[in-house]
């Protein structure tokens, strides 16, 4: 079987970018496909994670983000006609190769329009990596009535070219039946990068907190900051570990000025945070809104139970409420703080919660999420 990888670039240390790399290494060198990784941006960059030698790799040198360096009055027609151009390289690199699936990584309503348009006897698949209320949030956070415009109409436009397509691979259950009435869906969740044989030992109390993702509206470290005034006026022993980069950084430091927060700090992501895990007692996701949640399934393989909003629509589909963690009412600040202040005064319940949250990562294991996909693809 020959199956070729759309996504625009390869170059950040992403999920997207890390289950592609594993998937593509996992069919050419155990399946023994012929996996070709197709860019249009790549613009030269290495590829963030270690690539097999059996994994092809083309990039057809479009720039689409080009334009939007050009003067204003301009950029539209640049833009028509860069994916004019997309579409036709894709076009005459598909015509070369005879491939028998092109799965696209990205939901650009354009980009897939170009796909669709250049294929011919493929199958289409679509992964769904950001959810529908990543676009729906994406229209409904501007006060600007012409983005919130432009975020509607390319909403609707999205809608209507993913039902060209074969398949849509949802990470949740909740995603899928949004995307339904447009297309046939399939739910395939994250995998683990890795799962620890032995989980953090919470007998032993390290009173520490930890957050993880980059620092933007959505991840919402600054309701986690107003919630954790009310936890380090109850437990000034207890410490907030935040780690993640981002636009919001020097506004959370602000924040944890105003708020004179003398427990939290702030870290640079790292590539090595599953030791960070094993050192806290308790991971806290504080997002508006997740189309999954990596880090949630991250933190429970190490064995300590999550406090989460209960956003749309990841946290819920992996979170076992009281049993490997606590879903806090959306965006309401005091019950997030109670539902940490209640894990940190009950240790055995923080204890029995992180076995739980061990074992039910075994379903996200590498093996088993990668083999769905190989099944989808030899059913197609």
């Amino acid at each position: 079987m020959k199956i070729v990888f759309l996504h625009h670039a390869n170059v950040c240390k992403g999920g997207i970018e890390r289950m592609l790399t594993t998937k593509a290494n996992l069919l050419a060198e155990q399946m023994g496909w012929e996996v070709v990784l197709l860019t249009y941006e790549q613009n030269g960059e290495p590829f963030p994670y270690p690539l097999s030698s059996k994994v092809r790799c083309v990039d057809l040198g479009v720039r689409l983000y080009s334009a939007y360096k050009a003067p204003l009055l301009t950029r539209y027609f640049k833009k028509r006609k860069l994916r004019r151009q997309l579409m036709e390289a894709i076009r005459d690199f598909l015509a070369s190769q005879k491939a028998d699936i092109i799965v696209c990584t990205d939901k650009d309503a354009h980009e897939l329009n170009a796909l669709f348009k250049a294929h011919t006897t493929e199958k289409l698949l679509i992964e769904a990596h950001t959810g529908m209320v990543d676009h729906e949030m994406q229209a409904q956070q501007t006060n600007n009535h012409v983005r919130r415009s432009i975020a509607k109409n390319d909403l609707w436009r999205l809608k209507k070219v993913v039902s060209c397509f074969d398949v849509l691979i949802a990470l949740t259950a909740d995603d899928a039946r949004c995307w339904q009435p447009y297309v046939r869906t399939v739910v395939i969740p994250n995998s683990l990068p890795q799962y620890p044989d032995q989980p953090a030992d919470l007998s032993v109390e390290k009173k520490h907190v930890i957050a993880v993702g980059r620092l933007d509206y959505q991840k919402g470290q600054d309701l986690l900051l107003t919630a954790w005034k009310k936890v380090e006026k109850q437990h000034p022993d207890w410490h907030l570990d935040i780690f993640g980069d981002g636009n919001e950084k020097d506004s959370l430091n602000a924040q944890r000025s105003t708020l004179n927060l003398q427990t939290v700090s702030l870290h640079s992501a790292t590539t090595d945070i599953y030791s960070e895990y094993m050192k806290s007692d308790l991971l806290v996701c504080s997002s508006r809104w997740e189309a999954f949640g990596l880090v949630i399934i991250e933190a429970m393989s190490c064995g300590i139970p999550i406090v989460s909003f209960d956003c749309d629509n990841g946290p819920r589909n992996i979170i076992q409420d009281g049993e490997d963690g606590l879903l806090a009412r959306n965006n309401d600040t005091d019950d997030l703080a109670d539902k940490i202040i209640c894990l940190i005064e009950n240790k055995e319940v923080r204890q029995a919660m992180g076995q739980q949250a061990h074992l039910h990562a075994v379903r996200f294991k590498e093996e088993s999420i990668l083999m769905r996909y190989v099944h989808l693809y030899e059913q197609l």
